[in-house]
């Protein structure tokens, strides 16, 4: 039996749902951005690759979250059982904008710092609504560290700011 690609699953589904910027409201979904607004990498792109507006969603570190007696998890029907622990897996988030990036929103440009206002909210919107539903990964936890070192850089005229989230799924064996 081959073990199922948990890490892959869950960093393919965050990049993708990163690129559609699909999000849950009351009313059912909405989406802040298109995928030929936004450019989502899944690691830092070489300089002559970046594309302004950007999303940079990079692993950053996974291990054992937590481990049970005997290792016995439980999941689904109370009698289904399997070895396993929870597992976690991090991620490291940037968003960077240049002076020429804009978009429209409620027919409005959005640019420099209002757009990257507008991307930190809806890439917290996105990543927290990320559904799993399809997959046959279980995420049992998340927790998104908000975004921190907000900023310009006047030598690149780059706006960016940068967070962390941990996926929490279950590991079975």
């Amino acid at each position: 039996m081959v073990g199922v690609d948990h890490l892959n699953i869950i960093e393919r589904k965050l990049i993708d749902n990163l690129r559609t910027g699909t999000f849950n409201t009351v009313s059912g979904t909405d989406t802040a951005w298109s995928s030929s607004n936004i450019t989502v990498f899944g690691q830092f792109p070489t300089t002559d690759q970046v594309k302004y507006p950007c999303i940079i969603c990079q692993m950053d570190a996974n291990g054992i979250e937590q481990q049970f007696m005997d290792q016995k998890l439980t999941f689904g029907a109370s009698d289904t059982e399997a070895i396993g622990e929870l597992y976690g897996v991090a991620f490291n988030l940037q968003i960077a904008v240049d002076r020429d990036s804009s978009i429209t929103v409620s027919g409005a440009p959005y640019k420099e710092r209002r757009l990257l206002n507008y991307l930190m909210v809806n890439c917290a919107n996105v990543l927290m609504d990320c559904n799993f539903n399809t997959t046959n990964t279980e995420v049992v936890e998340r927790h998104f560290a908000g975004f921190r070192n907000i900023g310009y850089n006047p030598d690149l005229e780059i706006w960016a700011a940068e967070a962390n989230m941990i996926v929490v799924f279950k590991n079975n064996r």
